[in-house]
């Protein structure tokens, strides 16, 4: 199914022609951009990106919405440390996924080197989400209640920083030791949440907000009434900067921001649409949301 699908993992060249540029740049003592942008009237924009469905959704709509004004956009699907690092070294001019507590560690090596322009959205939440029908509304809820879930937590990649904290801190601020965190990754999280919800069953999976699966599933996030996890998230838009001195651009930046409903229904869209479609997906959901579009491209 079209809505399961993960967003292909970065290509390796494009990794290795970042990482290459990189070293260039720092063996010569050189921090200028390599084959980016240094601010002033360039019409042309490079939008680092991770495969992570709110980020891609936002990074595809600002690339359709710069296109109109004749800009020239360029994407690059990179890890979250080398958007970061790209960022920072001004090859790349632009992340939309900026995230300052749950990349803690990138900001703090790398965010004297961007600008932070803006937060875009106000609520990211990471834990544990369950359907509405398993009658559970609480971390606490799951305690004692590992049979009725099989014994097991469905989690996404090994290493993510939610699966860090559900199996180093959530199993302990919560007695969850029936549970069996099971790594893995995120589309096969979602084809075991899609599997137990056709079949009316019970599951327990890491999971966000935002996200499109609660658009698509009757789902909950219990809450996190003993605070294992580190609290609310938000999205902020970082920029190189050298770019931030392109106030055609970053004007519109400073203004933008999404609510919920707008990112959750730009997100499934595209995931409706299919990968390779994202460009066809966002000029539909533009056309659907004119006026918030227009708002965040005027010039301030």
């Amino acid at each position: 199914m079209s809505h399961l699908r993960r967003r292909r993992t970065p290509r390796l060249m494009a990794v290795l022609a970042l990482a290459v540029a990189m070293l260039l740049a720092a063996c010569s003592g050189n921090t200028q951009s390599v084959g980016s942008n240094s601010g002033g009237d360039d019409k042309s924009v490079t939008i680092g990106y991770v495969p992570f469905d709110e980020v891609i959704a936002v990074s595809y709509l600002w690339k359709n919405m710069l296109e109109k004004q004749g800009y020239q956009v360029e994407m690059q699907q990179l890890e979250v440390a080398t958007v970061y690092q790209g960022v920072a070294n001004s090859q790349l001019d632009v992340f939309f996924g900026g995230v300052p507590i749950t990349h803690k560690d990138y900001w703090d090596r790398f965010g004297k080197d961007f600008t932070s322009i803006r937060q875009w959205y106000d609520t990211l939440l990471q834990g544990i989400a369950v359907p509405n029908y398993s009658g559970l509304k609480t971390l606490s809820d799951l305690e004692g209640k590992a049979s009725t879930f099989g014994g097991q937590i469905v989690g996404i990649e090994a290493g993510s920083g939610l699966m860090r904290q559900t199996s180093q801190d959530a199993t302990k601020t919560y007695d969850l030791s029936g549970y069996k965190i099971i790594d893995g990754s995120t589309p096969a999280m979602l084809a075991a949440l899609d599997k137990a919800i056709k079949a009316k069953k019970n599951i327990a999976v890491t999971l966000w907000t935002p996200h499109w699966a609660f658009e698509r599933y009757p789902i909950t996030m219990l809450q996190d009434d003993k605070k294992a996890y580190p609290g609310n998230d938000t999205y902020k838009t970082v920029v190189s900067k050298d770019f931030a001195g392109n106030s055609a651009v970053v004007d519109q930046w400073k203004t933008f921001h999404m609510t919920e409903q707008q990112l959750a229904t730009l997100m499934l869209k595209i995931t409706d649409a299919g990968q390779g479609k994202e460009d066809t997906a966002v000029q539909g959901w533009i056309t659907e949301n004119q006026a918030a579009v227009d708002g965040w491209a005027a010039k301030k």
